[in-house]
């Protein structure tokens, strides 16, 4: 096989504060890695909180190494400290894709979203950059009809030609960063919601005590 026809390497980028890293985090890592047969999933956390009217509670490097803790038995699982790195005022997706894009320029970028972060997509900074650079692959819920997702999908394409998106259909799972941590604050048990190693992580830290 010579280098015109060897396979190229998909990368799924996967953003997001991770306050903390949960079980759906990883499910939808997962979906992403078998529907859209990835060869790596990376974790990239980030410094700021987009579109949520929350404060992120835990510092930097507490998220990594919940991130970390959580990725360890998955060996196509890795988390980048790129964006905790970055200058605050440049941390954005697109920016993030360009430079990776500059580093690996034979890598087929996908980024992951959740469902619900679809129709935020054209708010976001330069969204024909971003579309140019990776394919935006959203999570939609087996119990949640797609015909509005699917809509936003068609709308895209239409304003951005040539932008590519695809819906990965993932279980119904009820959890969130938001019920773990006041179930952390009040020493409730967080089995089924996290790696028992993230849990222990958080226990041992005392992280989210005045959530």
């Amino acid at each position: 096989m010579n280098s015109r026809e060897r396979k190229r390497t998909k990368l799924a980028l996967f953003g997001g504060t991770f306050d903390p890293v949960h079980n759906g985090h990883l499910a939808l890592a997962l979906a992403a890695y078998r529907q859209l047969e990835a060869d790596e999933i990376l974790f990239m956390p980030t410094k700021l909180r987009y579109y949520k009217t929350t404060k992120i509670t835990t510092s930097a490097y507490d998220r990594y190494a919940m991130l970390t803790l959580a990725t360890q038995p998955y060996d196509f699982m890795r988390v980048s400290d790129l964006e905790l790195c970055s200058d605050p005022e440049e941390n954005y997706t697109v920016n993030t894709l360009r430079r990776l894009k500059e580093e690996m320029p034979d890598t087929e970028l996908y980024f992951l979203i959740g469902g619900d972060s679809l129709e935020h997509l054209g708010t976001w900074r330069d969204p024909e950059g971003l579309f140019s650079l990776a394919t935006f692959a959203a999570a939609i819920r087996e119990d949640v009809d797609r015909t509005k997702a699917e809509e936003l999908i068609r709308n895209y394409q239409s304003e951005y030609p040539g932008a590519s998106l695809k819906l990965l259909s993932m279980e119904a799972m009820d959890v969130s960063s938001t019920v773990i941590r006041e179930r952390a604050a009040k020493g409730d048990s967080l089995d089924g919601l996290v790696p028992e190693n993230v849990e222990a992580y958080i226990r041992k830290q005392h992280l989210y005590q005045n959530a």
